[in-house]
């Protein structure tokens, strides 16, 4: 299996691993708890990483560009200069990387408040090497709705529709995780290129908003897209979600009292964001790395093989799945993968192939 696994294109649609870096420098190159550094990739075979600019959807306005300059900076710095890993911004680079023996690095923008409702910021971003952006976070923008926010804008307004075909034009990536099912109705209407959802779940295992229902996911498929499966214990299980949700009424006066203490304080609202997860999995149940799986096969029986693959969302989840705590641990996905009945093929295609293929569509 270890033969395979240095054969194998491993390749993740979505890490929070930047915000790690912008907090602790020595982060990528030292052993640690989180979930991927530069240790971890060599041990789990992970050959490209697509790496999230994530900032929280609570920034005051005109506060997420900065935080996100930071983030594509804290990249620059802890990565991409000193070697661990090539910045890409098409499949080419990404050939030339891997060629290299060099970790393929796309970034992506998570949450369209990033761009603070200006086109000409967006371009600014792609002239930065961004090759992709998730529309909404876990809040409405001024433009389309989010999963995890009340109805807004009944999907996608005027100004949202114009960002799409911006997003087309120039090659960047339209990624629907966080999205209402109304904007990605209204997304795959309009969209001239397949669409992405780098780090969702399925509806019909787990019945949430965040995650997709069949009809959306055969929608998907059949533009060509992809979708990545998000390894979070919270989306893969209803029950581990209703605990989830216990867990947040019982700190929600806490959480909303500091949110309001600290509006104008960035720093302070992202500290109070990250406490908040990590107490929502208290006692939590634990799954193991089978319900990915379960997850994995379920998209691939709705929408083909060659429409899933993998989400982790690494560095960016405050639980994990035993058996998949983190980078290091894609053999074990890979085996039981195999025990499962995905035959190499498949498991070539799942690992990440399908990624590969969709990214060479909207930007060879």
């Amino acid at each position: 299996m270890d033969k395979l696994i240095d054969k194998l294109l491993i390749f993740d649609a979505h890490s929070d691993t930047a915000n790690v870096l912008i907090r602790d420098s020595y982060y990528f190159i030292e052993e640690n708890k989180s979930h991927l550094n530069n240790i971890k990739i060599k041990e789990g075979g992970l050959k490209a990483q697509i790496f999230a600019i994530w900032v929280n959807a609570s920034y005051p306005l005109g506060k997420s560009e900065k935080k996100a300059l930071l983030l594509y900076d804290a990249l620059e710095k802890n990565i991409f200069k000193p070697g661990y890993g090539n910045k890409v911004t098409s499949t080419s680079e990404m050939d030339i990387a891997l060629k290299n023996k060099k970790l393929a690095c796309w970034i992506f923008l998570e949450g369209g408040h990033i761009i603070e409702n200006s086109i000409e910021k967006l371009n600014s971003f792609y002239s930065l090497g961004v090759r992709g952006m998730t529309l909404v976070h876990m809040k409405n923008t001024d433009w389309a709705d989010s999963s995890g926010d009340d109805p807004k804008w009944n999907g996608l307004t005027n100004f949202g529709r114009e960002i799409i075909k911006k997003m087309n034009e120039i090659g960047m990536a339209i990624d629907i995780s966080h999205s209402s099912d109304k904007t990605v109705e209204d997304v795959l209407q309009i969209t001239s290129k397949p669409i992405m959802a780098s780090h969702s779940c399925a509806r019909s295992l787990c019945n949430i908003p965040r995650n997709i229902p069949d009809n959306l996911i055969k929608e998907i498929a059949e533009s060509g897209g992809f979708i990545g499966i998000n390894f979070f214990p919270g989306f893969l299980s209803k029950k581990i979600y209703d605990q989830l949700m216990k867990n947040l009424e019982k700190n929600k006066k806490w959480y909303d009292e500091k949110m309001i203490e600290y509006k104008e304080n960035p720093e302070m609202l992202d500290k109070i964001t990250i406490e908040l997860f990590k107490k929502m999995v208290v006692g939590n149940d634990k799954v193991d790395l089978n319900t990915v799986i379960d997850h994995i096969k379920h998209v691939a029986d709705v929408g083909g093989i060659d429409c899933v693959g993998l989400g982790s969302d690494f560095d960016g989840i405050p639980s994990t799945p035993t058996g998949l705590t983190d980078v290091s641990c894609y053999p074990n996905l890979v085996n039981n993968l195999s025990e499962r009945g995905f035959n190499l093929k498949e498991i070539e295609k799942t690992m990440g192939l399908n990624l590969y293929n969709f990214l060479k569509k909207i930007n060879k």
